[in-house]
C-alpha cells in the first residue's frame, strides 16, 4: 500500500474489511479432520504399548 492510499478514505476501508474478514475467519471452528489423522498416526504405538502390556503381564 502506498503512503497515498495509506491514509486515504478508500484504503481505510479496505483495511477496515480485511480486519473484518479475518475475525470472522478466526470465530469459525477449526477442521476436525486433521485431528481424526493425526490420531490414526499415533495407532500402531497404541497397538504395540498394549501388546507389551499384555506380553509383560501374562509372562
Amino acid at each position: 500500500m502506498s503512503k497515498e492510499d495509506r491514509f486515504n478514505l478508500d484504503g481505510i476501508e479496505k483495511n477496515r474489511a480485511k480486519l473484518e474478514q479475518a475475525i470472522v475467519d478466526a470465530k469459525k471452528p477449526p477442521d476436525r479432520s486433521s485431528q481424526k489423522l493425526a490420531a490414526l498416526t499415533n495407532l500402531p504405538w497404541l497397538i504395540a504399548g498394549v501388546a507389551a502390556l499384555l506380553w509383560y503381564c501374562l509372562k
